[in-house]
């Protein structure tokens, strides 16, 4: 890992540690128990760290760039992350920018790139097709980074953990069941506006209640009068259970088709995703059991 960005192989590892020794220091009532904007939680055999930090500066981002084969967003949180570790398995689930990232290049050889409104417009050799590997705005499938621990080295490996298919639903009701928020956490990975035709941000939301947890990742972008794309993946984990479910759903709507529908044709109506996600259509959707052991 630099020491400006975490990565998929040791960030887990790296923010892990922060977070022991955080508590250690705080259990021994140390003055300064841990780096700037780390926030650590315990409960139930987990510990929850959220990990804030500045934007990533530009010699780092380069380097980053470099390792993931692609020109960064302006904005990348290299160092920020939110991590959940299940003490007695292991078990990790941690979300980092820099794998965000990675998982923009095509897969399968597809190279379909969007084009701005203005570009749209014109035809022929006007227009030159981007030759790069990734999506330019950005868009990610990441549902966050498997991991588990070995408990001699302390080292976190991306793999280890079983996935499965399931007919399961995260209860939504039960969700909405008011209960204490015992912690939450709120961290951004990376953000770009798409030279000034839109928005592009990835971002994540948690939260812990006596019941469980609740983790919101999402990925949101915007090309003015173009498209829009929602990517979330949502995970429950009741706690006394040996798995989590994890859902992920990527929806997304021409501008041209919402406008032809009726509805307003100005983009400042636009600006909040909440407001008008139900106009988007489902183009996947993916349930899954993720077991602790």
């Amino acid at each position: 890992m630099s020491g400006l960005y975490y990565d998929r192989e040791t960030g887990a590892t790296t923010l892990l540690g922060e977070a022991r020794t955080k508590l250690s220091a705080a259990a021994a009532k140390a003055d300064e128990a841990a780096p700037d904007g780390l926030d650590v939680f315990q409960t139930r055999d987990w510990t929850m760290a959220a990990k804030k930090s500045h934007i990533t500066p530009l010699h780092a981002l380069d380097s980053l760039g470099t390792a993931i084969n692609m020109t960064p967003p302006e904005m990348v949180f290299g160092h920020n992350q939110l991590l959940l570790v299940h003490e007695p398995s292991g078990f990790s689930l941690s979300f980092v920018a820099m794998e965000a990232l990675a998982h923009c290049h095509f897969k399968d050889g597809t190279t379909d790139q969007l084009k701005v409104a203005v570009a749209k417009e014109k035809t022929g050799n006007e227009v030159k097709e981007l030759e790069i590997s990734y999506d330019w705005t950005y868009t990610t499938d990441y549902k966050g980074t498997l991991g588990r621990e070995d408990r001699a080295t302390h080292v976190v490996a991306p793999h280890g953990v079983r996935v499965e298919p399931t007919t399961e639903r995260i209860d939504f009701e039960k969700l909405k069941v008011r209960e204490p928020i015992l912690w939450s956490g709120e961290v951004n990975l990376y953000e770009d506006e798409l030279h000034d035709h839109g928005i592009s941000v990835m971002s994540l939301r948690m939260r812990v209640m006596p019941s469980g947890f609740y983790v919101l990742a999402r990925y949101y972008m915007r090309l003015d009068n173009v498209l829009v794309r929602l990517h979330e993946t949502r995970i429950h984990h009741l706690f006394g259970s040996d798995y989590m479910l994890r859902e992920y759903t990527a929806k997304e709507a021409a501008f041209e088709a919402l406008f032809a529908q009726g509805h307003p044709n100005h983009m400042s109506h636009y600006t909040n995703v909440d407001t008008y996600q139900h106009l988007l259509s489902t183009k996947v959707a993916q349930y899954e059991k993720v077991f602790l052991q």
